[in-house]
């Protein structure tokens, strides 16, 4: 198997065409394992159940662990955790270390299987920390994990742990394709959840520079006054790729990157991506749904 797919995007004609061959690919190479283990998986995670805590991220993992036939729900982080409901399951999972803060005495004193997945801004918030009490609660929520997982070799570093293995939460290609768009599209898309990671001085200039340019700014919460420049402060996860279809090209400049997700999904719905001044035209496979949620399951079994 090739280490990473390439769709490049030579013509839109040529796009179709490559991406066609892509899920051929993917279709021919996984229908084999699909079916091997979601027969294995029926069988033996009958009584399994996996309460997920978090939100859009806690939502693919939990239905990608459903089409497997795996008993998973979802649940927003907590701030009275309940016993009772976190008894009916035998696995705690959480998105994001600050999800089972609140959870860990519970998860400690009812005797339950717990991982956590470490995205990206959790394990920065957990390097630079300094308040001590803050500090203490994530380790003990880190030491009552059964396992801990994090989406890059970078993360891990940050965090500097021995514990833990490295599982990217996939992106699902059954959301995430090429699709005809009608309206009127805009040229640049750029997400900058924060103004110093995501390079927000950057965009402005490029904005000034390129009047011509239409701009939607994505995750930035306050009004910036340029013509060009439209900002949209949120946007639901399941209307994303409908986003990425209403734009040419997804530019995305940042300091660090912790899970770059986003890149990706823009490149599978035929956006044209530039990342940190380089032009992106290969998925990883790890990235990819049928690669990794078998590695996961694998884990999960092994708890």
């Amino acid at each position: 198997m090739q280490a990473a797919i390439d769709i490049t995007h030579t013509s839109s004609h040529q796009f179709s065409i490559n991406h066609q061959i892509k899920n051929t690919i993917i279709s021919h190479y996984y229908s084999t394992s699909y079916k091997i283990l979601l027969k294995r998986c029926k069988c033996i995670h009958k009584n399994m159940k996996i309460l997920f805590v978090g939100t859009d991220n806690a939502k693919i993992l939990a239905q990608q662990l459903q089409y497997y036939g795996i008993n998973a729900d979802v649940i927003p982080p907590l701030k009275i955790p309940n016993p009772f409901l976190l008894r009916k399951y035998s696995i705690i999972y959480g998105i994001y270390l600050m999800s089972l803060t609140r959870t860990t005495p519970l998860i400690k004193l009812l005797n339950k299987k717990s991982l956590i997945h470490i995205i990206g801004s959790d394990a920065y918030r957990y390097a630079k920390t300094k308040e001590s009490i803050k500090k203490t609660l994530w380790k003990l929520t880190l030491n009552t994990c059964s396992e801990i997982l994090y989406v890059t070799k970078e993360l891990k570093q940050i965090m500097k742990t021995e514990k833990g293995k490295i599982i990217p939460i996939p992106i699902d290609t059954r959301m995430f394709k090429k699709q005809k768009y009608h309206g009127e599209k805009r040229g640049i898309l750029y997400y900058c959840p924060d103004p110093q990671i995501y390079r927000l001085e950057w965009i402005l200039d490029y904005a000034k520079k390129h009047p011509q340019e239409t701009i939607s700014i994505l995750g930035h919460p306050h009004r910036i006054r340029l013509p060009n420049v439209k900002v949209i402060r949120s946007m639901p996860y399941h209307k994303m790729p409908e986003l990425y279809y209403m734009h040419r090209r997804l530019i995305r400049m940042t300091t660090h990157d912790g899970y770059p997700k986003m890149p990706y999904e823009a490149l599978l719905c035929g956006l044209e991506v530039v990342w940190n001044n380089q032009r992106i035209t290969m998925i990883p496979a790890e990235m990819l749904m049928e690669k990794t949620i078998p590695k996961l399951i694998s884990i999960i079994e092994n708890l």
